[in-house]
């Protein structure tokens, strides 16, 4: 593969206590986007995970992975080449409930040079608890890792949670 790819994962995480004021707001508040700047230069590129959770009082934690270097089930993305200009995309985003068809295929043909973000919700029933979910997936494909990049594509796969 030619280039380099840029993935940043916000992922918002909290329970059934915080799904109203005043944790709402703080929730809405939370950045989607955050600046992608990785350690060192990598040959493949970097997956950013950005966490926040309702446990932390909603307090990012940032974590960066080499792609190629760190385990392939840690990123949410599956691609696959077409020709040398297209990068197909299929999102492994852990969604518990409401079931989405559309993330289970290639759902992005992402040319070079430009970037594409996914936004999803799900929620889960835990042991003594629900929880809710939010995903926001950035992924840049360009010569070096950036999501500096002009937005081929958003897309919405977020459902009514409650």
């Amino acid at each position: 593969m030619r280039g380099q790819l840029a993935i940043q994962h916000v992922h918002i995480h909290w329970d059934k206590a915080a799904r109203g004021m005043p944790w709402s707001a703080v929730r809405n508040a939370l950045p989607r986007e955050v600046p992608f700047d990785p350690p060192h230069a990598s040959a493949r590129g970097w997956y950013q995970r950005i966490d926040h959770e309702g446990r932390t009082n909603f307090a990012p934690t940032t974590s960066y992975g080499e792609l190629g270097v760190i385990e392939d089930w840690r990123v949410p993305l599956a691609t696959r080449m077409e020709g040398s200009d297209h990068l197909w995309l299929r999102f492994n985003v852990a969604n518990h409930a409401p079931y989405r068809p559309n993330l289970d295929q290639w759902i992005v043909r992402l040319p070079f040079g430009q970037r594409v973000t996914l936004r999803c919700n799900s929620k889960s029933d835990g042991d003594h608890d629900r929880w809710y979910f939010e995903d926001v997936v950035h992924v840049g494909w360009a010569e070096a890792a950036t999501l500096d990049l002009p937005v081929f594509r958003e897309i919405d796969e977020r459902a009514l949670l409650y």
